[in-house]
C-alpha cells in the first residue's frame, strides 16, 4: 500500500482501545464457546433468553437477552468497536449439547472432543481449535481415525494459544464439497515491482481455484520474464494491462503515486467488473500483489462464495498481518507460517477486502476495500468472520517484505514532504519513511540506490535490519503469542502442479 491509501485507513482504532481492553479481561477460556449469527445490527436478536455477544471480529461484548431483544448499542450497554457495523452471534450451546452443527458451507460438523480427549471421526475431516481460530491438516485423516485432539495431531500447531481447544469432524453424512455448486472468481490487482509476482499468480489459480486474473502492470521492468516463465494454460487465464500513462520522467514511476493509487486502483477494478461481466465471471475481488486470499479448511474460493445468499451483493474478507522470522526471509510467501490476528497491533490497514457480486450492476468500488451503490450507499453485504467457525476466508497481508523490497519502496518514500509524513496513521509508515528521509540526505542526488546500500550508523544495513525486525517479526514488542496463528499452506504441492 502507498501513503495515500495508508492515510484513509485504521482512524478508528485509537477510539476503541479501551472498549477491547474491557472486552478481554471478560474473555472465556475455561471452555471453548461455538457462536453462530443470529442478528445483524439493530434487529432482532433471533434467539432471546440465552448468552449473545455483540460485535465485529475479534472485539465483543457479551450478555444474556430477553426475546424480541434488539441487537445494538442500548441492548449492550456499550460500543466495542465505534464506526464499524456489527453483528449478535448466539451460543450455539445454550439449550443442547452441541452434537452438531452447521458452518458457512452448509456442511455438517459433529463435536468430537475436548482437548486431550480422543476423537472418533468416520469422515477424517478434523477441525481444532477455539471460537474463530481452527486448523485442518492439509490431506486429512483416514477415514474412521481416533486422534488425538492436541497440537500433536496437527503437526504441533497451535491455532489459539492459552485457550481451551476442542476438536469437530466433519459429519459422514456431509455431501461431497465438489457436488455443490462452484461459482468463478476472478481477481483484480495493480501490480509495481511485486518481488514474488509468479509464486503470487501460481497460488491463485493453481491451488485457489480463481478463474481468472486482471492485472494493471506500471514499472515492473521483470515483468516479462515472470510472463514467459508461466504456461499457456495460465497465460490465458491472464489478462494484463500496462498503465505506461501513469508514469513520468526515466524511470518510469507513477506520477504523483500518493494521490493517484485509489484512482488508478478504482479504474482499474470498473474495467475489470466489466470485463468479468462480459466473461461471465460471478464474483471479483481486489487485492494486491503482497496479499494472498487463505482459507484455513483450504476450499477453493468458489466453494466458499457459493454458500452466499443470492440476497447478497458483497461479501467482507477481513484481513490479517504475516508475521516474519527474521530480517534474512527472503520468499515471503512460502517462508510464513504465522500471522497476527489482532488488528490493532497491525502495521498497515485492518479493515479487509471485499468480494462484489458481479451481476449487481449498481455495484461501483468505493476505493480498494469495497463497493457501494451508484448513489454512495452500502450494498447489500455479508460479514465473512461473522460465520460459526469464524471466516471461511481471510486476506494474508505481507506488507513490507522481503527487508530488500522494504529498502527500495522507502528510499523512494524518504523524499515525502514532512505535512504528509505526520498525516500517516502507522508508526510503521512514519518511522520508516523518517529514517530513509534523514538516510537520503546523506547521498547525493546523482548517486545510484546502490550508493546507499554503503551507509554506515543509523543507515547501515545492520541499523536498517534492525529497524524493519522491530515491526514485521516476532520480536515486536506489541505482539502477544496469543493474537498468534498458524497457517498451512502446501506450496510444495503448488510448486509441483505449475
Amino acid at each position: 500500500m502507498l501513503l495515500s491509501l495508508l492515510c484513509v485507513q485504521l482512524l478508528f482504532a485509537s477510539q476503541v482501545e479501551g472498549a477491547i481492553t474491557r472486552f478481554r479481561k471478560q474473555r472465556v477460556t475455561a471452555d471453548t464457546v461455538l457462536w453462530r449469527p443470529c442478528a445483524s445490527e439493530d434487529e432482532v436478536i433471533s434467539q432471546g433468553g440465552g448468552v449473545v455477544r455483540f460485535g465485529y471480529g475479534s472485539d465483543w461484548v457479551r450478555g444474556s437477552v430477553a426475546p424480541g431483544a434488539l441487537c445494538s448499542i442500548s441492548t449492550f450497554g456499550s460500543d466495542p468497536v465505534p464506526g464499524v457495523v456489527k453483528v449478535c452471534q448466539c451460543d450455539e450451546s445454550a439449550g443442547s449439547q452441541r452434537q452438531q452443527v452447521t458452518d458457512e458451507m452448509g456442511l455438517p460438523w459433529e463435536r468430537c472432543a475436548s482437548e486431550g480427549e480422543d476423537c472418533a471421526c468416520d469422515s477424517g475431516s478434523i477441525r481444532f481449535g477455539s471460537e474463530s481460530r481452527w486448523i485442518v491438516t492439509e490431506s486429512g485423516f483416514a477415514k474412521g481415525a481416533h486422534a488425538a485432539c492436541s497440537t500433536a495431531s496437527f503437526n504441533g500447531l497451535d491455532p489459539a494459544i492459552s485457550q481451551s481447544k476442542e476438536c469437530w469432524c466433519l459429519a459422514s453424512s456431509a455431501p461431497s464439497m465438489r457436488q455443490t455448486a462452484d461459482p468463478s472468481v476472478a481477481i483484480v490487482l495493480l501490480s509495481r515491482r511485486a518481488p514474488d509476482l509468479k509464486t503470487w499468480l501460481q497460488y491463485h489459480l493453481n491451488y485457489m481455484g480463481v478463474k481468472h486474473i486482471f492485472m494493471v502492470i506500471e514499472d515492473t521492468p521483470h515483468f516479462d520474464d515472470v510472463w514467459k516463465s508461466l504456461s499457456q494454460a495460465s497465460r490465458d487465464r491472464i489478462t494484463v494491462w500496462r498503465n505506461d500513462a501513469a508514469s513520468q520522467g526515466g524511470d518510469n514511476r507513477p506520477a504523483d503515486d500518493y494521490t493517484t493509487l485509489q484512482a488508478r486502483q478504482i479504474s482499474a477494478m470498473r474495467r475489470a467488473k466489466a470485463a468479468s461481466r462480459d466473461m461471465g465471471i460471478d464474483w471479483l475481488i481486489h487485492i494486491d500483489d503482497d496479499e494472498l486470499l487463505y482459507a484455513p479448511f483450504h476450499r477453493s474460493i468458489g466453494e466458499i462464495l457459493t454458500s452466499v445468499s443470492s440476497d447478497f451483493s458483497q461479501a467482507y474478507l477481513p484481513n490479517v498481518e504475516a508475521v516474519f522470522d527474521s530480517p534474512d526471509v527472503k520468499s515471503c510467501f512460502t517462508e510464513t507460517a504465522t500471522v497476527n490476528m489482532n488488528r490493532y497491533t497491525f502495521v498497515a490497514y485492518a479493515n479487509g477486502k471485499a468480494a462484489v457480486r458481479v451481476s449487481d450492476d449498481d455495484a461501483f468500488p468505493a476505493g480498494p476495500h469495497n463497493w457501494r451503490r451508484s448513489d454512495n450507499t452500502e450494498l447489500n453485504s455479508m460479514h465473512l468472520d461473522a460465520e460459526t467457525f469464524g471466516s471461511p476466508l481471510m486476506v494474508v497481508h505481507f506488507e513490507a517484505c522481503p527487508f530488500a523490497h522494504w529498502e527500495d519502496k522507502y528510499f523512494e518514500l524518504g523524499n515525502t514532504s514532512p505535512d504528509k509524513v505526520s498525516a500517516i496513521p502507522f508508526p510503521f509508515y512514519r518511522e520508516s519513511i523518517t529514517r530513509f528521509m534523514e538516510c537520503r540526505s546523506r547521498v547525493d542526488a546523482g548517486d545510484s540506490f546502490e550508493s546507499f546500500l554503503q551507509l554506515d550508523g543509523h543507515c547501515s544495513q545492520a541499523s536498517l535490519k534492525a529497524l524493519w525486525s522491530r515491526w514485521k517479526t516476532r520480536s515486536n514488542p506489541r505482539l502477544r503469542s496469543q493474537d498468534l496463528m498458524p497457517i498451512t499452506i502446501p506450496w510444495d504441492k503448488i510448486k509441483a502442479s505449475s
